[in-house]
C-alpha cells in the first residue's frame, strides 16, 4: 500500500484534526501508519523540509495544517515559495477551502488554522464549533476571562482564546471536558459550517 502522509504543526493538532474527522466518520485514522506528525510550524517551513517530505518515494499524498498566528497569508506564501517549482498551479492567494493540489505524481494540501484567512490558531477553530444556541454562555464565557485579565488574571494574550474555550467548557454537563472530547459528545457542533469545511477539504486531500 502508497503510504500517505500527513504532516501536522504539532502532535495536540494531530490529536484535535483525529478526532474530528473520527466525528465525521472519515476513516482515514483506521491505518496508524498513515499518520505522522511534525514538530513545529519552524521545522516545517525550513527550506529543505516540506520539499524533502513530499518528495519522499513513499509519500504519495502529504497534507499540512498550520496555526496562522498572526498572518495566514504569511504563512501561505511561505509554503508558496518553498512548493511552487513542484506544484506549478498554486494559486496567488489562499483560497477559503485551503489548498489542494498535484503533479504527475503528488498531492499537496494545506489547511492554515483556524479558516485561512484569520488571525489565530488550533485553539481559535473550536470557538467557531460553539452552538448557535450556546452563543450567548459563550459571549458570557469571553466576558468573564475579560473581567478576570482585568482583575489581574495571569492570562497571556495568546491563551486568551484557550481560557475563553474552556470557561465555557466548564458551565457545560458535565463540565471540563476537553475540545476533543466535547466534539465526539456533540457539545461542539461537527456540523457546524467551519467544521464542514474542513472535513471537506481533509477528504479531498484524501480521498476518502
Amino acid at each position: 500500500m502508497t503510504k500517505r502522509r500527513l504532516r501536522w504543526l504539532r502532535q495536540e493538532t494531530s490529536k484535535y484534526a483525529e478526532t474530528h474527522a473520527r466525528a465525521q466518520e472519515t476513516r482515514l485514522f483506521e491505518d496508524p501508519d498513515r499518520v505522522e506528525v511534525g514538530n513545529s510550524v519552524d521545522e516545517i517551513l525550513e527550506p529543505a523540509y516540506l520539499t524533502t517530505e513530499i518528495k519522499a518515494p513513499n509519500a504519495r499524498i502529504v497534507g499540512v495544517v498550520l496555526d496562522a498566528d498572526l498572518a495566514a497569508a504569511g504563512r501561505y506564501e511561505r509554503v508558496r515559495q518553498l512548493c511552487s517549482s513542484l506544484f506549478p498551479t498554486l494559486p496567488n492567494t489562499m483560497p477559503e477551502g485551503g489548498i489542494v493540489v498535484h503533479n504527475d505524481e503528488k498531492r499537496f494540501g494545506l489547511w492554515v488554522m483556524p479558516d485561512n484567512s484569520s488571525r489565530g490558531d488550533l485553539e481559535t477553530f473550536p470557538r467557531f464549533l460553539v452552538p448557535s444556541e450556546q452563543q450567548p454562555l459563550w459571549q458570557l464565557a469571553c466576558d468573564s476571562v475579560t473581567a478576570a485579565v482585568s482583575a489581574g488574571a495571569d492570562c497571556r494574550g495568546t491563551h486568551i482564546p484557550k481560557a475563553q474555550l474552556y470557561t465555557w467548557l466548564a458551565w457545560q454537563d458535565p463540565p471540563g471536558y476537553s475540545h476533543g472530547l466535547a466534539l465526539t459528545r456533540k457539545i461542539l457542533d461537527p456540523q457546524s459550517g467551519h467544521a464542514t469545511a474542513f472535513v471537506r477539504w481533509f477528504r479531498e486531500l484524501y480521498e476518502v
